[in-house]
């Protein structure tokens, strides 16, 4: 027994290390911290937090296979330290498909099945074409418009935004959840950082924020209601992502439309929106991971992909539901969370938005009661899974996979290190956007703002505290109390009348959630643009011959494509070279 804690031990340091040297290196080297490259500095710390959260989760519940899931970490966090460190240069692609096939070690400690390959077949081919525009922006010239644009449409695949989010949902299904935590905190805000970093401080085309505002708008609101009705809980939380990310795009888009702007109202608006994209980074970083930790290890101890099957199963765990209910009380909107101070911070935003002249604000008024319904729906996806999956009463007989003391210390572990961040944050708030790097974003009534969301969150943190002293000096003195089950009348216990999830979202599904999700429980707008990719990608067939044995012509206009396809890529190429784009 000691032998293996010694070897547990070893394992969380060697992890701990390749997620922290990265970090290490940085601000040992030359970098500008205190301007361009604070968004690396940003990344780069948030990585270093959840790489040692999500390997406790490993040593909790991985059976079998932990030196080799503990070389994939390894490996996946020292190569995403390098993408983040390599700046323009070919590292940065070599290094972005070494993290991605990482993950095939990462896995090795699930059984792989259809939903497994799937989801590392989904990852990898997201990060290969990610790969393959950010080395055309590494190959052409700094500073060049075409370079930037490809650039920019790389990182809006990997970060699955609006449209190019058909990459997540299959990736969630079938990973566990050590890993989905990673990449939701990890991974898929790597190209947000990047945007910020390389992107953001050209001055582009407006056309192009006026194109992505709408789409991001949309895909807030989309990922919003198909994750409240989806039924699979990996799945809901991944559109949730789809949500958060969209969200992070918003605060970019109005970020980088306004902030080369000669009216001042503007430009405030700009700077307000760079400082609330940090705050909302922090908020799906911690809050997404801690969900994906805490809802994968309930659906994991089940092995079912029915929230409805998975009632009562977080009961189970002997967790305070106060600890595993912290990702859901910042997406609650709860005062003293990170949710709270980023969905606080947008609805201020939005209230000086309409305070702007009609002529300035016309362009953001009309997308708000689609980000307002989006945000809202996603936030309930996690109030309706903790109250069905941690409050509800489980069955008797049921059968789940083990989960004794060991177990249980090292998910307390991790999911105790998220729920730090989620509860302290806010009361630092005021002293963080006082950082070097963002207090020329921070006017005086935004800063004021901020002193008044720490206040209340100092005020909640403290009341809840006064109450849990108290509830500890009332267990001493009368004892344990009979336990009361929050839906069940009349005092019965029973499991029978324990709600499941579907008795959140059922009401309303004739008449909004049959728009968005067939009645097999998929995405109708996900269908449709699979549908319409593989209808293109068949086009080619229409060359090939009826017996599928190739024919003399076929050869040639096989390598007529080829050639035009060629002639095409090395035209954008010398367009490129002479500024012709």
């Amino acid at each position: 027994m000691l032998e293996d804690e010694r070897i547990s031990i070893f394992r969380s340091i060697l992890v701990g290390i390749s997620a922290l040297l990265p970090l290490v290196i940085f601000l040992s080297s030359n970098y500008d911290i205190l301007s361009v490259d604070f968004p690396i500095l940003v990344g780069l710390v948030i990585q270093a937090y959840i790489g040692f959260s999500s390997f406790m989760l490993v040593q909790s519940y991985e059976p079998k296979e932990k030196n080799k899931v503990t070389v994939g970490y390894v490996i996946f966090w020292s190569a995403l330290g390098v993408c983040y460190l390599s700046g323009k240069s070919l590292i940065l692609p070599i290094a972005l498909e070494v993290t991605s096939f990482s993950t095939i070690l990462i896995y090795s400690g699930t059984e792989f099945g259809k939903k497994q390959i799937e989801s590392l077949g989904s990852l990898l081919l997201a990060s290969g074409i990610s790969a393959l525009f950010l080395s055309a922006w590494v190959m052409l010239p700094d500073g060049d418009n075409v370079g930037i644009i490809l650039l920019l449409i790389g990182l809006l695949i990997k970060s699955g935004f609006s449209g190019f989010h058909l990459w997540i949902p299959k990736v969630n299904e079938g990973g566990p959840s050590h890993a989905l935590g990673s990449f939701a905190g990890v991974l898929e805000v790597f190209p947000l950082l990047l945007f910020y970093r390389y992107v953001l401080p050209n001055q582009l085309d407006p056309i192009i924020y006026q194109i992505l505002f709408p789409l991001a708008a949309l895909g807030i609101f989309f990922g919003g209601i198909t994750s409240f009705f989806h039924k699979d809980p990996k799945i809901s939380l991944a559109y949730s992502s789809v949500e958060s990310i969209n969200f992070l795009w918003l605060c970019l888009i109005i970020a980088g439309m306004f902030q080369f702007s000669v009216d001042s109202d503007l430009m405030n608006l700009s700077n307000s929106f760079r400082i609330l994209f940090f705050l909302s980074l922090f908020h799906h970083c911690f809050s997404k991971t801690f969900q994906l930790f805490s809802i994968g290890m309930v659906a994991r101890l089940k092995n079912s992909s029915s929230s409805d099957e998975l009632k009562g199963i977080g009961r189970l765990l002997g967790i305070s539901p106060l600890l595993v209910g912290a990702g859901t009380f910042s997406y609650a909107v709860l005062p003293g969370t990170l949710g709270f101070v980023s969905e606080a911070t947008y609805f201020y935003l939005n209230a000086r938005i309409l305070d702007l002249p009609i002529g300035r604000s016309v362009f953001l008024l009309p997308s708000m009661i689609f980000i307002f319904f989006g945000i809202v729906l996603g936030g309930f996806t996690h109030i309706k899974l903790f109250m069905s999956l941690f409050l509800s009463t489980p069955a008797k007989e049921i059968n789940i996979q083990p989960f004794g003391p060991k177990q249980r210390r090292w998910v307390v572990i991790s999911l105790f290190s998220l729920a730090m961040v989620i509860f302290i944050f806010p009361l630092v708030l005021p002293y963080f956007v006082r950082l070097p790097m963002l207090s020329p974003f921070v006017d005086n009534m935004l800063a004021d703002w901020f002193w008044t969301v720490s206040l209340v969150s100092y005020i909640t943190i403290g009341s809840v505290f006064i109450f849990r002293v108290y509830d500890r000096y009332q267990l001493k003195r009368y004892g344990e109390p009979k336990k009361k089950n929050w839906d069940c009348g009349g005092g019965y216990s029973g499991h029978e009348l324990s709600i499941p999830t579907s008795v959140f979202s059922e009401p309303l599904r004739n008449s909004l959630g049959r728009y968005f999700l067939n009645k097999l429980g998929e995405s109708k707008i996900d269908t449709f643009l699979i549908k319409t990719i593989t209808l293109v990608f068949r086009f080619g067939t229409k060359f090939m011959s009826a017996t599928n044995h190739p024919k003399d012509e076929d050869v040639s206009r096989y390598l007529a494509i080829s050639s035009m396809f060629l002639i095409f890529i090395f035209s954008l190429l010398i367009l490129g070279d002479f500024g012709g784009l």
